[in-house]
C-alpha cells in the first residue's frame, strides 16, 4: 500500500504524516490475518497415518513439516498416531487417510488385490527382530521350538513366517501370543521371545542391564524392506502431481533428518512431547541409520528384485489369496524414484 498517504491533496504535515503512517500500519494489520487465512485455504489437507506413536522412526515427516517442505509444496499435512488394531494400510483403504507408511504388510495386501502404490522405501533393511533373553538359552531361531514367543500377528510379522518357513520350523511347535506391546513381558520371564525393534527394546534391556540375544530375520537370508511410504491408486489417479509433491517433499524431509538428527529429537521433546529421554532417541537415530543406510542409497530408492523376493517369500507361506497374483507383481505401479527428485529438493 505505498501510495496510501498519498492520495488526499492536502499539505502533508508533519502531524498528518504520522496519522497516515499510523492508518497504514493499521489496514496491515487488519489484512494481515485474512490474507493469510487466504493463504491457508489453498494448501491440500492432507492426513497421514503413522505406523506407531510419535518417535524418531519418523523423523522425515517431522522434518518436511517444520522446515515448510510440504507448505512448499502446496500441503497441509496432519499426522495421526497408530495405536495397536489400526494399521496404515487399513486407513488408506478407508480414505481416511490419502498416505501413510508400513512395512512389507503392504506387499501382501498388495499381492491380495488391494489397490495400493509404494512410492518410497525408507528402511532398506527392516527393523524387526525377536529378543531373547541370554540365560533363556536361545541361541538360534529353533531355539524357539516350544518357547513362549510374542509375534503381532501373521501379516504384519511377515518376515518372521517366512524365516520360519526357510528354516523348516513348523509354526504351530511355537507358542505364539498376541504381542502385548510391552518389554515387560520378556523382563520378567513371561515369554522367551518378544517381537521388537532394533531402533526401540534394545535400549530398554541395557539401560536394565539386561543381556539379550537377537533372533533376526536376515540372519536367516529373509531381507523385507521396511518403513514404506504409501498412498492409494485412486489417489495417484486423481492427484498424480499431488502424489509427487508429497513424495518429493517427504523424501527432503529424511534427508534433513538424517543431517540434523538432534533437531528432530529437539522437536520431538518440545513440540510432540515424546516421553522418551534424549538418549533413547539417540539411540533409535544411530540404529536407523545402519537400516536406512542415507551415505549409501538414495533415500526412497525401491529395487524390482527386492520386490520380486519378498512376493516370492509371501508365495512359500502359501497365504490364501496370492497364490494366483504373485507373478503379477511387475505390474505393481511402484513408482522408482528420480535421482533429480532428491537432488532438485535439496536445500
Amino acid at each position: 500500500m505505498p501510495n496510501f498517504c498519498y492520495t488526499t491533496r492536502l499539505r502533508q504535515t508533519p502531524a498528518r504524516v504520522r496519522l497516515c503512517r499510523a492508518a497504514a500500519l493499521l489496514a496491515w494489520t487488519l489484512l494481515l490475518p485474512s490474507w493469510a487465512l487466504a493463504q491457508q485455504s489453498t494448501l491440500d489437507v492432507i492426513d497421514f497415518q503413522l505406523r506407531w506413536k510419535h518417535q524418531f522412526q519418523f523423523a522425515g515427516y517431522y522434518a518436511a513439516i517444520a522446515q515448510g517442505y510440504y507448505r512448499e509444496e502446496g500441503l497441509d499435512v496432519r499426522l495421526h498416531e497408530g495405536a495397536p488394531g489400526k494399521t496404515p494400510v487399513d486407513e488408506v483403504l478407508a480414505g481416511r487417510a490419502q498416505y501413510a507408511e508400513s512395512n512389507s504388510e503392504l506387499l501382501y495386501e498388495r499381492l491380495k488385490g488391494k489397490p495400493l502404490v509404494a512410492l518410497a522405501v525408507i528402511f532398506q533393511h527392516s527393523p524387526s527382530v525377536l529378543l531373547a533373553r541370554r540365560d533363556a538359552g536361545i541361541e538360534t531361531v529353533h531355539d524357539l521350538i516350544g518357547k513362549n514367543v510374542m509375534l503381532m500377528n501373521a501379516q504384519t510379522d511377515a518376515d518372521f513366517q517366512a524365516m520360519f518357513r526357510r528354516e523348516g520350523i513348523d509354526p504351530t511347535l511355537i507358542q505364539l501370543q498376541p504381542s502385548s506391546y510391552d518389554i515387560e513381558d520378556l523382563v520378567s520371564g513371561k515369554v522367551a521371545a518378544f517381537n521388537s525393534y532394533l531402533t526401540n527394546e534394545p535400549f530398554y534391556l541395557q539401560q536394565r542391564g539386561i543381556d539379550y540375544r537377537i533372533i533376526s530375520p536376515n540372519t536367516y537370508g529373509i531381507d523385507f524392506y521396511s518403513d514404506i511410504l504409501f498412498t492409494s491408486e485412486t489417489e495417484l489417479r486423481q492427484h498424480p502431481e499431488r502424489v509427487e509433491a508429497f513424495r518429493r517433499a517427504t523424501l527432503r524431509g529424511w534427508r534433513y533428518a538424517m543431517d540434523n538428527p538432534e533437531h528432530i529429537i529437539d522437536l520431538l521433546l518440545t513440540q510432540y512431547q515424546v516421553k522418551k529421554p534424549r538418549a533413547h532417541l539417540q539411540f533409535e537415530a544411530k540404529a536407523m541409520r545402519a537400516l536406512i543406510l542415507p551415505d549409501l542409497i538414495e533415500i526412497g530408492h525401491m529395487n524390482p528384485g527386492r520386490w520380486q523376493r519378498m512376493a516370492e517369500a509371501f508365495h512359500e507361506l502359501a497365504w490364501s489369496g496370492i497364490h494366483a497374483r504373485w507373478r503379477a507383481l511387475s505390474t505393481i505401479p511402484i513408482r522408482p524414484p528420480r535421482s533429480s527428485d532428491c537432488k532438485r529438493s535439496l536445500p
